[in-house]
């Protein structure tokens, strides 16, 4: 194949899958001989192509040996119409052969197994039988995040169409319906989505030298197994990949590993995308030697890789997410729930102490303890209750770099309730309506005194103490002696007294090398641990931070 003339087979509305020709070097590295045979209008041919071909001819050549017309016999061909077999024998494998491995193995080498592609296995000495005709639609039914690419006049467009329906968006939210009452239910959450194609145009060098302008498309699917016992199948293949299609055959099987952005999520992650531009008949082959994937530094395969990681796999790590929060809604609620009774129960013991008649006898004639004891009782029942667990006290000219921060935070578990981030996107981490930040400010920490868990992370630099509310922030949560974490975005001056400025303060930045990231790792897993988020580990955090903007390398 290696002009528009020959792209095609002879029907004309298939693209032919390889380039060169080669199958048959594939087939001898797993089989000591592979047998040939085929019929065509009562017509038989047939030969044998072994490494260890011994015949000679009259010119003393070696010849491929041929089948004679009544040794080419065939078990699933009718041999008044057309058809070839191919046979290996003698596997250089030890293989397992149960029907039921042979097809989960097979089915994961032919992943677009479809009604109209079927393959059909027999074990002739058992007799056992079994038909792979549809995989993916058995991994979308086992997931609870899908992301689909197609646009109408896409020939996948059907396919695609057909695993978005099938997909169960409301795998979870039944089980709250179930257990919840109607006015306690959250607004549920849409686990798939069906997007359009992903497109891009790229300037590429022919086979004849000319450069010329293509279209890089991308159609497929993505998803998440819905847990760790639906993707631990019996297999000799990892179940979450990532496949390469291209003009219909596998052309990597996964992409996965180079594509990673170390999150524990993508362990549950699997897909599959058709991208006929890497077979292209006008540019230059590009798979690699073994046939089984593609030259890692040719830019279309880079751009394929680097258009995958940006629309499909991050996008679908945080649909995974939103579900894992619906799949987890009941148990964070209850845990809630009895963080806030504990709380009560607290209160109703003091009260119970302060208001019993023995009690007030006692400081009835101290007036000092009486006074302290009503000045301390007015504050705290002037105070609304709060679940915040972070206060970043900032500068709003850092509010870019600390989006990143907020990122890292919500990766760590800290939900966008538990964060008073007064520049933050999102409305449950800012402040409400008509809401007067200095009152605000006053009740935020007289009421948290007693909270153990806070943590104020002051973001520092050399503007910071010429803005008032930063200043507010940083002198309200000195005084009431709250945990607090320094970090700095310009130069290590701008920690001033009374933050404990150290060689170990971490500088908050976009472009940060390792040892700098890892630092700041490490300030975010003892904030972690601190607030109760005990999720992630140190090695998770810093590998999350490579793939935020912070990260440089």
């Amino acid at each position: 194949r290696d002009n528009a003339d020959n792209t095609y087979t002879e029907s004309g509305t298939r693209k032919r899958m390889g380039r060169k020709g080669i199958g048959k070097l594939a087939a001898l590295s797993v089989a000591e001989r592979v047998k040939v045979i085929s019929v065509r209008d009562g017509d038989k041919s047939g030969c044998i192509l072994s490494l260890n071909i011994s015949n000679k001819n009259a010119d003393g050549k070696y010849e491929i040996p041929a089948i004679p017309d009544d040794q080419i016999n065939f078990l699933k061909i009718d041999e008044t119409k057309s058809g070839s077999a191919i046979i290996m024998e003698n596997s250089r494998y030890s293989i397992n052969k149960t029907i039921d491995s042979a097809k989960r193995n097979i089915s994961l080498i032919f992943p677009f197994a479809c009604q109209t592609f079927k393959i059909h296995l027999e074990n002739l000495t058992t007799g056992a039988t079994a038909t792979i005709d549809d995989t993916t639609m058995d991994i979308v039914k086992l997931s609870d995040a899908l992301l689909t690419f197609s646009d109408e006049d896409s020939e996948y467009n059907e396919y695609l169409n057909a695993l978005h329906g099938a997909f169960d968006n409301g795998r979870y939210y039944r089980v709250l319906q179930e257990k919840l009452p109607p006015d306690q239910l959250p607004a549920q959450k849409v686990l798939h989505k069906a997007l359009t194609t992903i497109k891009e145009k790229m300037l590429l060098v022919t086979i004849t030298g000319e450069q010329k302008a293509f279209d890089l498309s991308i159609c497929g699917w993505i998803a998440t197994f819905a847990s760790s016992s639906d993707k631990k199948r019996n297999t000799d293949f990892p179940v979450n990949h990532i496949s390469i299609i291209a003009n219909d055959k596998l052309g990597q099987f996964d992409i996965l590993p180079d594509i990673s952005t170390d999150r524990m999520g993508e362990a549950y992650v699997v897909g599959q995308f058709f991208v006929d531009l890497l077979e292209e008949t006008e540019l230059p082959d590009i798979a690699a030697s073994n046939r089984q994937g593609y030259k890692e530094d040719d830019p279309r395969f880079e751009k394929t890789l680097e258009l995958i990681r940006k629309n499909a796999l991050r996008p679908i790590l945080e649909l995974k997410a939103d579900a894992t929060k619906e799949k987890n809604y009941i148990r964070d609620l209850e845990k809630a729930n009895k963080a806030k009774e504990s709380k009560e129960a607290f209160d109703r013991s003091i009260r119970e102490v302060v208001e019993h008649p023995d009690f007030k006898k006692v400081i009835h004639d101290s007036q000092p303890v009486k006074q302290a004891l009503e000045t301390a009782w007015e504050l705290k029942d002037t105070l609304k209750d709060t679940y915040k667990k972070i206060m970043i006290s900032h500068s709003s000219d850092d509010k870019p770099v600390i989006d990143e921060l907020e990122r890292v935070l919500h990766f760590c578990g800290f939900e966008k309730e538990e964060i008073l981030y007064s520049s933050s996107n999102y409305y449950e981490s800012g402040f409400e309506a008509y809401t007067d930040i200095y009152d605000y400010l006053k009740n935020f920490f007289v009421n948290t005194t007693r909270k153990t868990d806070l943590c104020v992370i002051y973001i520092l630099n050399q503007g910071f103490v010429e803005k008032w509310d930063p200043v507010l922030e940083a002198g309200a949560g000195w005084v009431l002696n709250s945990t607090w974490y320094p970090m700095y975005t310009d130069t290590f001056s701008s920690v001033r007294r009374p933050f404990p400025g150290t060689a170990y303060t971490p500088k908050l930045n976009f472009d940060m090398d390792e040892k700098q990231s890892r630092t700041l790792a490490g300030a975010i897993y003892r904030i972690s641990q601190h607030a109760g988020k005990l999720e992630q580990t140190e090695e998770t955090i810093f590998q999350f931070i490579k793939t935020t903007r912070l990260y440089h390398g």
